[in-house]
């Protein structure tokens, strides 16, 4: 039996597909180890055989609640709404389009058992295209050498985290910062002296498609990442030398065109 109760979250947007649904769905659904509390968030309308299934599943689970916007709000905004309402300590995100391995959650409470200094945990996680693995994202395991990397890069993978209620809300929460929601998170958490690991194991499968490349370029991206480098000075996480540096890196790649994108990221910003 174990000691510790979890949450997961499921946030879903109109643009995910019944089929990417159902795919991430029976993923938390056929875990090894289930949620005691599976909270839903619809934001704002989704697709109606999308919405037709939620309901049709929430009847049959009692675990499963939601938590629903008349409009969509973001990610940021409907995570922090979310962290809130969730009931235990322990909470799994999860996206909607992405594929949890069946040992996923018993892996990560296992782990966080023995290890309770640990506020946030990641894995790795295979990056899938047209069903088949097209690169694997592997994240530095232990505490300090995440550190060392967040200044120019996410050191965790969002969709992959487990993490303490209560060192989200000690930190202030999500925030919304498109695009980087969960990058701003880890800067606001690690301010606060919360400790990170990565298990050095492939748990989640994520989805990548066309769409993903063009929506980390272009001048509205940088335009996001930008704002995101303001909010990170604003509140002292680093400073105007490392805004023009990080800019400048960023700019560099972003502008570039989408088949060069898609180079680097598979053979520089991948492992």
């Amino acid at each position: 039996m174990y000691k510790y109760k979890f949450s997961a979250v499921l946030p879903v947007y109109k643009k995910v597909s019944i089929k990417e649904f159902k795919n991430s769905f029976y993923s938390i659904i056929n875990q090894i180890l289930l949620p005691n509390e599976l909270l839903i968030l619809i934001d704002g309308p989704i697709k109606e055989n999308v919405k037709n299934f939620i309901f049709k599943k929430k009847k049959k689970y009692k675990f499963i609640k939601l938590l629903i916007f008349s409009k969509n709000n973001g990610l940021g905004y409907v995570l922090n709404k979310a962290i809130k309402k969730c009931k235990y300590n322990y909470i799994a995100r999860c996206d909607a389009d992405d594929i949890s391995e069946k040992s996923r959650f018993q892996l990560q409470m296992n782990f966080l058992k023995k290890n309770r200094n640990i506020d946030v945990l990641g894995s790795n996680v295979y990056e899938m295209k047209n069903n088949k693995i097209y690169s694997t994202k592997i994240m530095s395991q232990f505490h300090e050498n995440i550190i060392r990397k967040i200044y120019f890069r996410n050191p965790i993978n969002h969709s992959t985290v487990f993490f303490k209620k209560k060192t989200i809300l000690k930190a202030g929460n999500y925030e919304d910062v498109r695009f980087y929601e969960d990058y701003f998170l880890w800067f606001k958490i690690l301010k606060n002296n919360g400790v990170f690991h990565n298990l050095d194991l492939f748990l989640v499968k994520m989805k990548i498609d066309d769409n993903f490349f063009k929506r980390r370029s272009g001048l509205n991206y940088l335009e996001f990442y930008l704002f995101f480098l303001k909010k990170l000075a604003s509140s002292n996480y680093i400073n105007i030398f490392q805004v023009f540096f990080l800019f400048s890196i960023r700019l560099f790649l972003i502008l570039m065109p989408l088949h060069l994108i898609k180079k680097i990221y598979r053979n520089f910003l991948r492992d």
